[in-house]
């Protein structure tokens, strides 16, 4: 029986393990995190990527839990409208992070779930020698990226700061608010209430003592107008999630080398300005599944694989960062970093 070691379970690597589960094959998900981690908001899928869950028999579970998306709509930070409803296209939806976890994860037998277990380099070796594939779909910050790639292919900051949360007040549909090198979205919940998210370029800290997340948003978005206001008042501290945005300014020559494919954030690292990580992810793995079960050895399904998906990818990351420049500036050391330095087939 063909074995495949899958290196992270979020949602690309838990992805590609039912795919490949469903396809016969015995499937070793290694976790870092002494559990699979469900935090974040909402995640839109799209209807490519709702037609690929369903291949997996996840279709009546996302009809369960997910809200149908009429589209985005655009506005100003006072609440004018900037656009009409727009993108994404009908049959796209809008899930809670933890609930499509929460299928994929119950998709997979027990034991194929391994926590608390980081493939450090000693064990990279060891690993291509025992499974059929290893697949690499560890994330941002991708461990197995750099052990295959190289220090230089590490994810960079873009300068710009994300907070995500919930809070308890109506929102109908997906609404972003644009302001000045800033950012609020709101969209509505499954079981009520608002998902909401907050981008923004902050100024180095100084000597003045540090804010709460809290007091931050209050500051950057407590004055705004249409749903921003209402939202940020309604926010409590503990519910919080704060990161700085990064992504993979150097992209890769290839997503595979040897019998290790990297899907994913790992292979393409995007700044969430479009929406796609998570539709690009599962795209991925489905992909990678694909190429598998179609091919006679692993060398050429991998091979196919990076034919798919790779210049897509990397289009969809290119097309995310001008967003992202558009609204919050170019990140740090841009211009040196982007450039042509993503030679190779």
């Amino acid at each position: 029986m063909a074995k495949a070691t899958v290196v992270g379970a979020g949602i690309a690597g838990l992805a590609v393990a039912v795919g490949l589960h469903r396809a016969g094959w015995a499937v070793q998900v290694l976790e870092q995190e002494a559990e699979v981690r469900t935090s974040g908001t909402a995640v839109v899928l799209h209807r490519a990527t709702v037609r690929e869950l369903r291949s997996l028999r996840l279709g009546p579970g996302i009809e369960a839990l997910a809200l149908p998306l009429a589209g985005l709509r655009l506005r100003t930070r006072t609440g004018l409208p900037l656009s009409p409803p727009s993108w994404p296209a009908s049959g796209s939806v809008l899930i809670e992070r933890s609930d499509l976890i929460g299928l994929l994860r119950d998709s997979l037998p027990s034991t194929a779930l391994v926590l608390g277990h980081p493939l450090v380099a000693r064990d990279l070796s060891a690993a291509c020698d025992e499974a059929t594939v290893v697949v690499g779909a560890d994330g941002v910050h991708s461990a197995l990226r750099q052990q295959v790639f190289g220090p230089a292919y590490r994810a960079a900051s873009t300068g710009t700061t994300v907070w995500r949360g919930t809070a308890e007040v109506s929102t109908s549909g997906l609404t972003e608010y644009w302001g000045r090198r800033r950012r609020f979205g709101v969209s509505s919940r499954p079981g009520g209430g608002t998902n909401w998210y907050a981008t923004a370029t902050l100024p180095p800290a100084g000597l003045a003592p540090v804010p709460s997340d809290l007091e931050e948003l209050r500051r950057l978005f407590g004055h705004w107008g249409g749903a921003v206001a209402a939202t940020v008042a309604r926010i409590s501290e503990g519910s919080i999630l704060r990161h700085e945005i990064h992504h993979l300014a150097r992209r890769l020559p290839r997503y595979h080398r040897r019998n290790v494919a990297l899907i994913g954030d790992a292979a393409h690292a995007m700044t969430p300005d479009l929406g796609r990580g998570a539709n690009e992810a599962i795209l991925d793995a489905m992909s990678l599944v694909q190429h598998l079960e179609a091919h006679d050895s692993v060398e050429s399904a991998l091979a196919a694989y990076d034919r798919s998906r790779r210049r897509v990818t990397q289009r969809v990351a290119t097309g995310s960062l001008a967003v992202h420049t558009l609204i919050h500036g170019p990140p740090p050391r841009q211009v040196a970093s982007m450039g042509l330095d993503h030679a190779g087939p």
